[in-house]
This record gives structure tokens, sequence and C-alpha cells, in this order.
């Protein structure tokens, strides 16, 4: 089908989608590959968290790619289920990380607590997408859906979880000595504040061009910005350093 039998929305929702997709993989793994060269465990869970993480919004942009080829989209459970299979894994990764990091004396209480919740949701996901797609939601046009309470209590959840441990941990990098890792905590304060707003204009307003621009520039700047909380080029670090 021709570009032009899309409406703006539609072209907002896929060419954005598309875009973060992108992003999102890059960035990913260039946290990941951060391990071969400073050998830190870490960087591994903490690329596959933002990697993850993505994925709830990449069933617009698979789709947006397969209507730009082919003239079709994904169907509602492939859409549904890419868009929510991952984030239980996602979140596990990120309080390995954080725990391991922060709290390493309590991290196997935490991952029992949080795999407790996470691994049951993943079963239900997986049983009510297999007895009917619209038990997790429904498409509300030819790139984007609308999620059920079922999803939504998870979604926001797990927002609440990234904003509280993401505020912990860029508090201990501002408290640090070195200039440098203050910096980082900023901007990773700011990651996962912006991630965090650009989540619940998501879910909780209603989207027109506008609000979609504003809520897919924030978060596709909280993946710059979470990238620049872990590892900050020596160049803009020492720029930002001089003004310490």
């Amino acid at each position: 089908m021709p570009i032009e039998g899309l409406t703006l929305l539609d072209l907002l929702f896929g060419s954005f989608g598309l875009i973060f997709m992108i992003v999102s993989i890059i960035i990913g793994l260039k946290i990941v590959s951060k391990y071969f060269t400073y050998k830190l465990k870490a960087t591994i869970p903490v690329g596959l968290t933002w990697l993850l993480l993505s994925t709830a919004w990449w069933g617009a942009a698979i789709s947006f790619v397969l209507y730009l080829i082919a003239g079709t989209t994904l169907s509602l459970f492939y859409y549904l289920l890419v868009d929510n299979i991952f984030l239980p894994i996602a979140l596990l990764c990120w309080i390995y990380s954080f725990a391991t990091i922060m709290y390493p004396q309590v991290k196997r209480k935490l991952l029992i607590i949080y795999s407790v919740i996470c691994l049951p949701y993943e079963v239900l996901l997986l049983s009510f997408l297999i007895i009917d797609p619209e038990l997790v939601g429904t498409k509300e046009g030819i790139f984007n859906s609308s999620n059920d309470l079922f999803v939504l209590v998870f979604l926001l959840f797990s927002i609440a979880t990234a904003l509280i441990t993401g505020i912990l941990f860029a508090r201990k990098s501002m408290q640090s000595e070195d200039p440098n890792i203050r910096w980082k905590g900023r901007f990773l304060l700011i990651a996962f504040i912006f991630f965090t707003i650009a989540g619940l204009l998501d879910a909780g307003i209603p989207t027109t061009p506008v609000t979609l621009i504003i809520a897919r520039s924030i978060l596709i700047s909280s993946a710059f910005l979470f990238y620049l909380g872990f590892f900050l080029p020596e160049k803009l670090a020492n720029k930002l350093g001089k003004r310490e």
C-alpha cells in the first residue's frame, strides 16, 4: 500500500517507533560491547535492560516496516507479543544490575521477589495471548495499540521500579567526589525521569500528533541519556568537568 494511504498520526507512530528501535538497538549493543573493553560483567545486563525495555515500542516499528515493504502489518497476537513479552526479562536484568552495583548483600532477595512477580506475569501473558489476544490489548490504529488493565498494571509497576531504583542509583553517583561520576549520575537521573514521563504519556493521555511528537522525543532522548549515564565520552567529560 502507498504511504499516501497513511494518516499523519500513523506516520508519526510508525516513523518514531522505527527511529526509537534503531537507536535503542545501537545503544543497547554498545553498552553490552563495553564488557569486552572494561571486562565489567554488569555492562551486559545493563545493555540488555535497555534493549529489552525498548521492545515495548517495537510492534509499531516492525508493523511500519512491513507496511512499507509488503502492505501488511503484524497481527494482533504478534504485535502484543513483541510489545510485552520481553518487559519482565528487562526488569529482572535491571534489578540484577542495580543490586549488583548498589546492594550486593540483598541481590538474591531482590531477584527472588521480582522473579515471583515477573515469571507468573509472563506465564499469564502468554496464556491470555493464546486464548484471546484481546485479553491483553487491542489495536487502535495501523501501528498503535491499547493495553488491557492486566498489562497496564505491570507496565506502571515496571515504570515505578525503574524510576525509584534509577533515582537511588543516580543519587549515589552524584554524591561522588569524582566530577565525571557526578555528571554520569545527573545524566542517568534525567534519563529515568524522561523514560518515566514518556511511559506515562503513552499510557495516560489521548494521542494527538503533538503529544506523540513530544512523548517520542522525550523517549528517544532518554536512550541517549541512559548511555551517557554509564559511559560518558572522554571529550564531553573533560568539557563538563571544567564547569565543576
